[in-house]
C-alpha cells in the first residue's frame, strides 16, 4: 500500500511538472500573439492632413520676419518727440516752457477729466485737443499774463493706452502699451500674426466709429507714403484673414510668397515689382503664370514683360498663382571646354568667346612641374565627324608665339600629360604629437621607422605612444555585397553564422594599418618593430586625451574626465552605470601602455586608460526550459521504472 501511494505520488508530481509547462507554454504563445498583433489605442490615432503642394517649403512669406521677434521692437514710452498731432489725453505729462523775458518752465500732467493745472494761469481743459492746438490754446490765455515770450511745448511722457489685439494673432488678447506706440507694435506684441493672419489687412476700429486699415507691405516696401497709426485708448486691432496669395520665384530680386491687397486685385506687374523688379538675367519675353483651376489641375500662361504696360496683356492675380520668371541663362545649351592632366585644377570650364588655350590654363591653376611641354593635345569635337587632334608646343606657348596659342571652339577637350617616368622620390607623412610633423623622404625599401622618428625630433610629452599608428596604402578593396546587405539589416533577422560573419568583416576594417608596438620600439629598442617603410607610409600619434574611455555596454559611451585617485566604480558611474545586457563580470581595462587587464588586476588609472564592458552571451531561455523539462521527465521515467521494478 505505501508503495502504491508513493507511486501514485509520483505520477502526481510529474503530472503537475506537465500541467506548469503546458501553462508556461500557453502564455509564451498569447504573448508572441499580442506581440505580432499589437492593439491600436483609438486616442492615440491622430490623422495628419495632407501637405499644401501650393507653397514650397523654399519659398517663405514676405514681411513674415517683421514680427519675428517682438521683444526686439523698442515700445516707446518716454523721451521721444510727439508730432503736432498727437492728441491729448489723462495720463499725459507735458513741459511748458516760455522763453524771452518770461523764462518760466512748468510740468503738469493732464488728469483723468482731461484737464491740466498751470499755477499762474489755472485750470484749462486739453482732453482731445492736438498738441498744435493745445499750444495755440495756452498761448491765448499766456498772453493776457506774459509779453515778450516764446512758447514751447513737449510731451515729456506718453500716457498709457489699453488696446485689444483680435483676430488671426499669435497671442491675441489686451495689452497696455504707449499711446506713442503704433498699431503695428500691438500686433507685434501679440506675437504677430498667424499663419493664416493677413499683413496687408489689419483693421483699427475706434471709440468714435472710425475704421482704419493698414498694409504692412505699405511700411516695408513704400516707406515714404506709409503714415504711423498710433494707438488710441479702446482700439481694438483686428487681423483679418489672409485669403489671397501667390508666390514668385526665379529671376527677381525677392522671391518669396506675396499676400494680395484684400480691396483690389493686383495684375502681374505690380506683383513683379513688389518682388524687387526683375534682375539682369531674366528672360523677359516668357513670364510663367501658373493658375489653379477649379478641378484643383493647373494652366499656365507666359506673357511678355514688355507688353504688360497695356492693361489688356496684364492678368488679374488670383489665390493660389505661381509666377516664375526663368534665366537667360537657361535658355541656351551650355557651351563648356575641358582641360585633363598635369594642371592644378583639371576639369570642365565653360567656353566663352575668344577663349585661348593660355587662358583654359590659366583658369585650371597653370602647370604642374610634371607637365611634359614638348607635346600638348586639343581635341576638337564635331557632330557626327570624328575628333580633330591638334599637337601644341607648351614651350612656343610660354615663349609667347601667338600660333601657339589657338583658339578654343566649344567642347574642345585639352590633354597635357605628365613627363615620362617622373618620379619626385618617395616620402612618408608624420602626424600628431611629435616635435616636427611632415613629409620626410626616404630611400624605398631602406629607411626604417626608427630613422624617421628620429629625423621628426622624437615624440612631445603629450604623446600618446601606445595608440600610434602606421597606416599603409593597401590595393584597392573588391566591393562585399553580402556584407553591405548585412549592415542594412538588425540584429534579430540574422543567423549566427551570418551575425559572425558580420562581426569579422567589421572587425577587420583596418586592413591598411601595420600592427606595430610603438612601446616597445621606443622603449626597447626592439628590432622586430623596426620595419622598413614604403613610399605613402603615414605615421599618426594621438594625443594623450585627458579622460578615461568608457566603452561597451554602459548607459553613456564615451569619454570621462580624469580624476586623480578615482577607480573603476567611479568611471562607471560617470558613464551612466551599465546597461540590462552588461556583462560587468568580465570587463576589461586596455592601459595606454597597451595591456589588457581584468578590472580586479587594476587600482590605478591613468588618462588615456580604456574601460570596456562585453555584452552579455545570447541565450535562449525558452530552449533551455524545454530542456530542463525535458531531462526532469527522463528521470522521472526511470525513477518509475526503477519503483515498478521493486514492486
Amino acid at each position: 500500500m505505501a508503495a502504491h501511494m508513493r507511486t501514485f505520488t509520483g505520477h502526481r508530481f510529474f503530472q503537475g511538472i506537465g500541467l506548469v509547462a503546458l501553462a508556461f507554454l500557453s502564455i509564451q504563445v498569447v504573448v508572441a500573439q499580442e506581440m505580432a498583433a499589437p492593439t491600436l489605442n483609438p486616442m492615440q490615432v491622430t490623422a495628419q492632413p495632407p501637405p499644401d503642394s501650393s507653397q514650397p517649403v523654399s519659398l517663405a512669406l514676405f514681411g513674415r520676419s517683421f514680427f519675428a521677434n517682438p521683444s526686439a521692437r523698442d515700445m516707446q514710452q518716454a523721451g521721444v518727440t510727439a508730432a503736432p498731432s498727437y492728441v491729448l489725453g489723462a495720463g499725459d505729462r507735458i513741459g511748458i516752457h516760455l522763453g524771452g523775458k518770461a523764462q518760466e518752465n512748468f510740468e503738469t500732467v493732464v488728469t483723468s477729466d482731461g484737464q491740466i493745472y498751470l499755477p499762474t494761469v489755472g485750470v484749462l481743459p486739453v482732453q482731445g485737443l492736438t498738441m498744435a492746438h493745445a499750444k495755440t490754446m495756452l498761448d491765448s490765455h499766456l498772453r493776457r499774463l506774459y509779453a515778450n515770450y516764446t512758447l514751447d511745448v513737449v510731451l515729456i511722457s506718453p500716457k498709457m493706452v489699453r488696446v485689444a489685439v483680435v483676430g488671426d494673432v499669435m497671442a491675441p488678447g489686451n495689452y497696455a502699451l504707449s499711446a506713442l506706440n503704433t498699431v503695428l507694435d500691438a500686433v507685434a506684441q501679440a506675437q504677430g500674426p498667424s499663419d493664416r493672419g493677413s499683413l496687408r489687412d489689419i483693421q483699427i476700429f475706434r471709440g468714435d466709429g472710425d475704421t482704419l486699415h493698414v498694409d504692412l507691405y505699405d511700411y516695408l516696401l513704400k516707406p515714404g507714403s506709409a503714415q504711423d497709426v498710433f494707438l488710441q485708448g479702446g482700439d481694438r486691432v483686428f487681423v483679418a484673414p489672409s485669403r489671397c496669395r501667390v508666390q514668385i520665384e526665379g529671376e527677381v530680386h525677392r522671391p518669396a510668397i506675396y499676400e494680395l491687397a484684400p480691396r483690389s486685385r493686383e495684375r502681374l506687374d505690380e506683383i513683379l515689382e513688389l518682388a524687387g523688379g526683375l534682375t539682369d538675367f531674366a528672360f523677359k519675353s516668357k513670364i510663367e503664370l501658373s493658375r489653379l483651376q477649379g478641378d484643383g489641375s493647373r494652366s499656365i500662361t507666359y506673357h511678355d514683360f514688355q507688353a504688360l504696360q497695356d492693361s489688356v496683356s496684364n492678368p488679374l492675380l488670383a489665390n493660389n498663382d505661381h509666377i516664375n520668371v526663368y534665366s537667360i541663362m537657361e535658355q541656351y545649351p551650355r557651351q563648356i571646354v575641358s582641360i585633363q592632366g598635369e594642371v592644378n585644377k583639371p576639369g570642365v570650364y565653360d567656353w566663352e568667346e575668344n577663349l585661348k588655350l593660355s587662358d583654359l590654363i590659366l583658369k585650371a591653376g597653370s602647370l604642374t612641374r610634371s607637365a611634359y611641354l614638348q607635346d600638348a593635345e586639343v581635341a576638337q569635337v564635331q557632330p557626327n565627324k570624328p575628333a580633330q587632334v591638334y599637337h601644341v608646343d607648351l614651350r612656343a606657348l610660354y615663349q609667347g608665339l601667338d600660333a601657339a596659342d589657338i583658339v578654343l571652339s566649344p567642347d574642345d577637350q585639352v590633354f597635357i600629360r605628365r613627363i615620362p617616368d617622373w618620379q619626385v622620390g618617395p616620402v612618408v607623412e608624420v602626424r600628431g604629437e611629435v616635435m616636427f610633423p611632415g613629409y620626410y623622404p626616404i630611400v624605398e625599401d631602406t629607411t626604417r621607422l626608427s630613422e624617421v622618428l628620429d629625423q621628426c625630433g622624437g615624440f612631445t610629452r603629450d604623446a600618446l605612444i601606445s595608440e600610434a599608428k602606421l597606416i599603409r596604402k593597401g590595393e584597392a578593396v573588391i566591393e562585399d555585397k553580402e556584407y553591405e546587405r548585412l549592415r542594412a539589416m538588425s540584429r534579430d533577422e540574422m543567423s549566427k553564422l551570418e551575425y559572425d560573419y558580420l562581426v569579422m568583416k567589421q572587425n577587420s576594417s583596418g586592413v591598411n594599418e601595420i600592427v606595430i608596438d610603438f612601446n616597445r620600439l621606443v622603449m626597447n629598442k626592439d628590432a622586430n618593430q623596426d620595419i622598413v617603410l614604403r613610399d605613402g607610409d603615414v605615421i599618426i600619434v594621438p594625443k594623450t586625451p585627458r579622460v578615461v574611455m568608457v566603452t561597451g555596454r554602459v548607459a553613456r559611451p564615451g569619454g570621462v574626465m580624469y580624476k586623480p585617485g578615482a577607480g573603476l566604480k567611479y568611471y562607471l558611474a560617470q558613464a551612466g552605470g551599465h546597461t540590462w545586457d552588461a556583462d560587468g563580470r568580465r570587463t576589461k581595462i586596455i592601459k595606454a601602455a597597451g595591456d589588457i587587464l581584468n578590472d580586479e588586476d587594476v587600482d590605478v588609472f591613468w588618462p588615456g586608460d580604456r574601460i570596456w564592458v562585453p555584452r552579455k552571451p545570447d541565450r535562449n531561455y525558452w530552449q533551455l526550459f524545454r530542456d530542463t523539462i525535458l531531462v526532469v521527465g527522463q528521470v522521472a521515467a526511470i525513477f518509475l521504472v526503477i519503483q515498478n521494478a521493486k514492486n
